[in-house]
């Protein structure tokens, strides 16, 4: 399996070759990598990605693994933008995302005025503070390795919660029965990727492949896929 890539080498680049209508750029393409840099969800970007995902799978004929990838793929991106924008909107009306008291106010009117279309209104502010979303692969023969990284801090009940549906899903195979035995909690990234663990583990792949890692500069989801009994 390959070691994930140098991640620091893409975070200054500049985005001069930037499609200005979906905010988004490939910084690298390579036979053995791709980098993917944006500021917010868009049709386009999944379609790259998307294409992204067909093009690697199927060089190493795991083909069967496309629309679950996808799917994890998606889920954490649009974790990772909407992250970004949250912290603009916290900014924006000076609130401390790490003082508590601040963090419970701000995240009730977030709420109200959060919409679909809120990153057509804060990818233009998420450039400008350059709190982006790298998606990043890895690949070769060995396996396939996935990095979906933004650059803005993680609130610790947001983090606390987010551990806790993970530890959660781990007890569960079936994706229907934990979404019963969870209805009355169904929002939050953290029931997201509860469900990323149980569709992995439904398709035969480790959950203990993919990892969450959380610094005072990042917040960074990981996934291994091998290719190989290595």
């Amino acid at each position: 399996m390959t070691k994930i890539l140098e991640f620091d080498k893409y975070k200054n680049m500049s985005m001069n070759q930037l499609d200005s209508q979906y905010d988004m750029e490939v910084i690298t393409e390579t036979e053995q990598e791709i980098v993917i840099k944006t500021y917010r969800t868009s049709r386009h970007l999944e379609e790259r990605v998307q294409e992204t995902l067909e093009q690697i799978l199927k060089k190493y004929s795991r083909e069967r693994l496309i629309p679950i990838l996808y799917t994890v793929l998606k889920e954490l991106i649009i974790n990772a933008t909407k992250a970004n924008q949250k912290r603009v909107f916290f900014e924006e009306n000076n609130y401390d995302i790490t003082n508590a008291e601040h963090y419970d106010i701000g995240i009730k009117q977030y709420k109200k005025i959060f919409s679909e279309n809120m990153g057509e209104i804060y990818a233009p502010k998420c450039k400008l503070k350059d709190y982006y979303c790298m998606i990043m692969f890895e690949y070769n023969d060995s396996g396939l390795t996935i990095e979906i990284r933004n650059n803005t801090l993680i609130a610790k009940q947001e983090e606390k919660s987010l551990r806790e549906k993970l530890a959660m899903a781990m007890g569960y195979d079936d994706l229907a029965q934990f979404y019963m035995d969870n209805a009355d909690n169904t929002e939050g990234a953290g029931l997201g990727l509860a469900l990323i663990i149980i569709m992995m583990k439904g398709e035969g792949i480790d959950p203990n492949l993919f990892r969450i890692s959380i610094t005072d500069e990042y917040t960074s989801a990981r996934l291994e896929i091998p290719f190989t009994d290595e």
